[in-house]
């Protein structure tokens, strides 16, 4: 038995972005992105086109943080009116961000305390409309439920957990992509690659998810090499995000596995990207998952042929040919270190939803 819900309108394809008048529809809003001077021009656009935007906040960084986040509510709180529309213009960090100061009403307590407590008071948080605006393909974020917050200063990453955490509108614009480098551009798909494989070995795949994430994982091995190569084509652009919005929707569904709950310590402690950190490891886990479960190999074959073996070693090359190292001491963790968080991956919640053998 299978369920599906995702109540994300899409709205798809080169100058999507100047949709959001027509979205925001005369109303307040507010923008929350980076302080960069490209999103300041996006955002100056956007003014000009749908009015003064009732706030913008713009101190999101990378892994949004506590003490970010915090400002963003103390802000919020100093309006006379919260706004009715929050727009996530950037990365999953900037969509994020945005989806929990909308939930939040400018409440920083409030928020804090769902987070800390995985969920509670979750019935007292704001339901805003949220639209979601990604320039980079990867995140997922515009077409799923929640945002990861994270607490470097207590090691913790936190998760608001409420269904008014999904975007009403996610305007998938791949022409906000162009100017990403070389290496955002290739974290980034990863990160989509790793929502597509990670939704085919998971208990909580289903006959539903597993042809979207397969195509969206087909898509990321046969385009982005070509992307890597040749940033500023628009074609390869638009199938970077397609596939990217394709596994974000599987993902809505079966959420993360077991890649992601590694990662976490290699972003927390050693800085890497969380599209490397969840990326680096996929040949290798999709050679524990052959064999287990004749539904996972089926979508992994969609994907990579009949041969699974010879999948592993085309998937070991893809990964070579892009720079990413496949050894996980190469991203600063010792061995040991690594040993250690795949042994805890094991024991949690994401770990237990793997649908293959981890060697011992």
């Amino acid at each position: 038995m299978g369920e599906f819900y995702n109540p994300v309108k899409a709205i798809f394809g080169a100058g999507s972005f100047d949709r959001l008048p027509e979205l925001i529809a005369g109303r307040s809003y507010a923008v929350v992105t980076y302080g960069e001077p490209y999103f300041a021009g996006l955002v100056d656009r956007l003014e000009q086109a749908a009015g003064k935007a009732a706030i913008v906040i713009d101190n999101v960084l990378a892994n949004p943080d506590f003490p970010e986040v915090k400002f963003g509510c103390e802000k919020l709180a100093e309006l006379d009116v919260l706004p009715e529309v929050y727009i996530g213009l950037g990365g999953g960090s900037a969509i994020d961000t945005a989806k929990a100061l909308a939930t939040s009403g400018g409440d920083w307590e409030l928020l804090k305390e769902h987070l800390e407590t995985e969920g509670d008071r979750a019935d007292e948080l704001q339901g805003p409309c949220i639209i979601a605006v990604p320039t980079t393909a990867g995140t997922g974020s515009e077409v799923s439920i929640g945002a990861v917050i994270w607490d470097h200063a207590n090691n913790g990453k936190w998760g608001v957990r409420t269904p008014s955490a999904y975007a009403e509108y996610a305007v998938v614009d791949p022409e906000l992509t162009l100017s990403l480098p070389r290496d955002q551009t290739i974290s980034t798909a990863l990160d989509a690659m790793s929502h597509a494989l990670e939704s085919i070995w998971t208990v909580k795949r289903n006959l539903v998810t597993q042809p979207i994430a397969a195509q969206a994982a087909r898509e990321v091995l046969k385009y982005l090499p070509a992307l890597s190569d040749d940033l500023g084509n628009i074609e390869l652009r638009t199938r970077i995000a397609n596939a990217a919005m394709l596994a974000g929707i599987a993902l809505s569904q079966t959420r993360t596995s077991i890649a992601h709950k590694m990662s976490y310590p290699l972003t927390m402690h050693h800085g890497v990207p969380h599209g490397i950190a969840c990326g680096f490891s996929l040949p290798m886990i999709m050679e524990w998952a052959i064999g287990h479960d004749e539904i996972c190999d089926q979508g992994l074959a969609d994907v990579f042929g009949e041969d699974l073996s010879a999948g592993v070693k085309r998937f070991e090359s893809f990964m070579d040919d892009l720079g990413v190292a496949r050894d996980p001491t190469a991203h600063g963790p010792s061995q040991a270190d690594w040993d250690g968080w795949l042994a805890a991956a094991m024991q949690d919640e994401k770990g237990k939803t793997f649908l293959g053998k981890v060697p011992v």
